[in-house]
């Protein structure tokens, strides 16, 4: 309950069956708005893990409400093109997007809902901050003490292909021995979403990807298939397309980073400053009894 609205505990028991399912992703830089991933809370006991999917969805509510309060208005054509949005990356993951919503129990017009209340909190924080440009001074000072996140590490390029059983990575790769593309094996083989795209993993450097990859695509010359690799998410071939230095970046091709992540950082702490202020005002009951009922 917040303010006297209720979070439905349905929406929390959606949220519970989504993480369980979702790959494990890193965290997203630059924001700590409600629908933000954050990094995403460990499955495990569902109380606890209830109660940390529950926070994102308590401050959703506050700025949504505070959004109306202020007379902040979201279309809905602007909600047609968040869902709409949405849609695309399921495409493009190699999903339908009807099945996608029926996974997740729900409905266009739930996600509609839960799209605007989204897009109503983003409005309002964003009426709200005003966050100041850093000046050259700065720049070049955060650059000076953080100058090793700007060397670029030694890079590859490789394509994979991932299938259940040893027997078919062998067969695929006897067929890529005799010349079919490795390629056009991926898209019509492979079992990661990156078979969409022929298998390419773009550029990525050690310590990045599963340790597997790193051992297999450093050791490759370009041009050069892998044998069978053997992981918990199945048999892998690989095949190198390019490799890249490492090379430290000057400070001038640094600078846009610079600039970016400092905003970043700026807008993240105004931000965090703000949704503090406002939960220090808003009267929030957590029902534990509600919490129990969860699975």
């Amino acid at each position: 309950m917040v303010d006297g609205a209720p979070i439905p505990l349905s929406l929390l028991q959606r949220e519970l069956d989504r993480i369980r399912r979702a790959p494990p992703t890193s965290a997203q830089e630059g924001s700590v708005l409600p629908g933000a991933d954050a990094g995403q809370p460990e499955p495990g006991d569902p109380q606890k893990l209830a109660r940390a999917l529950l926070e994102p969805l308590i401050d959703r509510q506050i700025l949504a409400s505070h959004a109306r309060a202020a007379r902040i208005v979201v279309s809905e054509a602007e909600v047609q093109r968040a869902t709409e949005s949405l849609a695309e990356d399921a495409r493009a993951a190699g999903q339908k997007f009807n099945d996608q919503l029926a996974q997740d129990g729900q409905t266009l017009d739930s996600l509609s809902d839960e799209t605007r209340e989204r897009l109503l909190a983003e409005k309002f924080v964003t009426s709200e901050l005003k966050v100041e440009k850093p000046s050259p001074t700065e720049v070049r000072l955060y650059f000076e003490a953080h100058r090793s996140d700007f060397e670029r590490p030694e890079e590859v390029r490789a394509l994979q292909i991932v299938v259940a059983t040893a027997e078919e990575a062998k067969n695929l790769l006897e067929q890529v021995r005799r010349g079919t593309s490795f390629e056009d094996l991926a898209r019509a083989h492979s079992l990661s979403p990156d078979g969409k795209r022929g298998g390419d993993l773009g550029f990525f450097a050690k310590g990045t990807m599963p340790a597997v990859f790193d051992e297999t695509c450093f050791a490759l010359r370009p041009g050069q298939v892998s044998g069978v690799v053997p992981s918990r998410y199945g048999y892998h071939l690989f095949k190198l397309l390019e490799k890249r230095s490492a090379r430290k970046r000057s400070f001038e091709e640094s600078r846009p980073v610079v600039e970016r992540r400092l905003l970043a950082e700026r807008r993240v702490a105004a931000e965090r400053a703000l949704l503090s202020s406002l939960r220090g005002k808003a009267a929030v009951q957590i029902d534990d009894a509600a919490l129990a009922q969860l699975r």
